[in-house]
């Protein structure tokens, strides 16, 4: 049995539809921030999150887009084998909030904040991070 050609990824279609779940998830997680965060906003030291500077916003705006690139990119990748919806956006979103909570939880193990501040902010982000690749994934076609 000959195996079928895999299913291209459309990049004109992911990276739109990534900045889309990109710009979803910068929302959100101020949101998730301002409600769930405080206590890991309060631990920074100088204000860093209550008093963000220019370049502080410009860099996570950054990373929040490349991330739901990256995350659009996941859901077009897996898609052929899942299937087109909702459901493989749940769990492409769940990957991201994976890789985002391993990412968070470096604050905890270096010291810099504690592990206790890190509790609302990362289980908040769960609904939201999925939300914004739903959001995202919902406009990808290929």
């Amino acid at each position: 049995m000959a195996a079928s050609a895999p299913a291209r990824v459309n990049w004109a279609r992911v990276v739109p539809c990534g900045l889309l779940a990109g710009i979803v998830w910068t929302v959100l997680s101020s949101v998730v921030t301002a409600l769930a965060g405080r206590a890991f906003a309060a631990a920074l030291p100088d204000g860093r999150l209550t008093r963000p500077s220019a370049s502080l916003v410009t860099f996570l705006l950054v990373v929040n887009l490349a991330e739901g690139i990256w995350a659009i990119w996941l859901y077009a990748a897996i898609r052929p084998r899942y299937g087109a919806g909702p459901r493989t956006a749940l769990v492409a979103g769940l990957a991201w909030w994976a890789l985002s909570t391993f990412i968070d939880l470096t604050w905890g193990s270096f010291g810099l904040v504690p592990v206790s501040a890190l509790a609302g902010p990362v289980l908040a982000s769960l609904p939201a991070i999925v939300l914004a690749t739903l959001a995202g994934a919902w406009r990808y076609s290929e």
